[in-house]
């Protein structure tokens, strides 16, 4: 019979001792990767410490300056500076509100930045909370200038366009020549554009100078252009703008004129003439460069009386006659007096007017007679030389007579004298 042998467990000290024997490495164990885990980090933040750069303070001082003060729209404008103290970094350029370029500054602070310039105003480089001083900047519109056809004493229509095409200032335009100013033109922009019709009165060069107004953000702008006025020959025959050139000068010395056309007629011709008699020129009727010089600058040819403020005068050396109105020459034409110098001198007035009438001199008929003494009469008759040719009467051309017909009155004083 087996006798049962009863169980037996282990001590509890020994089972205590079991288990600390099993647990105190693991112990060691997990104290040891903590450990390692917080040197790697440490190690780790040091070396990323170590390869960060330093935070940098802003500079206490920034400079600017302007690759120019005044520039033309559109033109490239290049800011410059320095950082102090010197480091690498950002600067951005302002013109009033608007930022117009960025930059970064080298090691050394230096920066540079390029921007189109389109306004005026003033120019801020800031770094951080840093900037520097306002710099001026002024921009000009772009003008150019162009014209049409160019002839002696006659309006020229000058375009001045003006980029940008919104600038809606005045300008101003001031025309010299010889010295001396003769036109003085005011015109407002619009869609990029000033229209002026100049007269050049006169031959050789005219200076004009275009002056824009500031408007907005731009500021004044003025161009200055030169033209040459060529003159031409002009004869009975001649068509072209020369002729009108030539013909609206004459008008604007008081002679009296047919029409002002483009063609030269033989009318036209007995202007020309009433002018280089008037002025001591050769009685040519031709308009050389003489006739074209004494053209330009000219003065008005003055009566020798002054009173009555109405009358007429014959001068005989001159071979003219003039009206005078208000004590001025109103207009003048040329005159034929007596060949033998017979044509009285003196003080007179027209005593009857005619129409026409038959002459004392055979069957001829006159036309648009003015009697002023005894058989001497203004009358208009179909040649009208350049020198004195008539039997004793004041001849004119035919086409000129009823002017002066029409300007004249019964009892008006008339003055002849050499």
């Amino acid at each position: 019979m087996r006798t049962r042998q009863p169980r037996t467990r282990p001590s509890r000290a020994r089972s205590s001792g079991a288990l600390s024997s099993r647990t105190r490495p693991l112990r060691a164990t997990r104290f040891g990767v903590t450990a390692s885990l917080v040197l790697v980090v440490l190690c780790a933040t040091l070396v990323l410490a170590a390869a960060a750069p330093a935070a940098q303070a802003d500079p206490t001082s920034v400079t600017c300056q302007l690759s120019a003060a005044g520039v033309q729209y559109g033109a490239v404008v290049t800011v410059s500076g320095q950082l102090t103290p010197g480091a690498a970094q950002a600067v951005t350029i302002t013109l009033g509100a608007a930022v117009v370029a960025t930059a970064t500054s080298d090691a050394a602070g230096a920066y540079s930045a390029d921007f189109v310039a389109h306004a005026g105003g003033d120019v801020i480089a800031v770094s951080g909370a840093t900037q520097s001083a306002p710099v001026r900047l002024d921009v000009q519109p772009v003008l150019d200038v162009s014209h049409g056809a160019v002839a002696p004493f006659l309006k020229t229509r000058y375009v001045l366009a003006i980029t940008p095409s919104g600038y809606a200032g005045e300008v101003g335009l001031s025309v010299r020549h010889r010295g001396a100013v003769v036109a003085t033109l005011l015109a407002r922009a619009h869609d990029g554009k000033a229209t002026f019709d100049v007269p050049l009165s006169g031959i050789d060069a005219f200076d004009l100078a275009f002056s824009a107004a500031a408007d907005g953000l731009l500021s004044a702008r003025s161009l200055q252009t030169r033209v040459q006025v060529k003159w031409s020959r002009v004869a009975v025959g001649s068509h072209g703008p020369m002729v009108k050139g030539l013909l609206t000068a004459l008008a604007r010395l008081k002679v009296r004129v047919p029409g002002i056309g483009s063609s030269f007629s033989g009318q036209d011709g007995d202007a020309l003439v009433a002018f280089q008699k008037a002025y001591g020129l050769s009685r040519s009727r031709v308009a050389d460069h003489a006739v074209w010089r004494k053209l330009d600058g000219a003065r008005l040819i003055r009566p020798r009386y002054k009173s009555p403020r109405v009358h007429v005068e014959v001068n005989k050396a001159r071979q003219i006659l003039m009206v005078v109105r208000n004590g001025v020459v109103y207009g003048y034409i040329p005159v034929s007096t007596g060949a033998t110098g017979n044509t009285p001198e003196g003080s007179f007035s027209i005593r009857q007017k005619s129409p026409a009438t038959s002459t004392f001199f055979g069957s001829a008929t006159l036309t648009w007679v003015m009697g002023f003494i005894g058989n001497f009469a203004i009358h208009g008759y179909p040649e009208v030389p350049s020198y004195p040719a008539s039997h004793g009467c004041i001849r004119e051309p035919l086409w000129a007579a009823n002017w002066t017909y029409s300007q004249s009155f019964v009892g008006e004083r008339l003055y002849v004298y050499h």
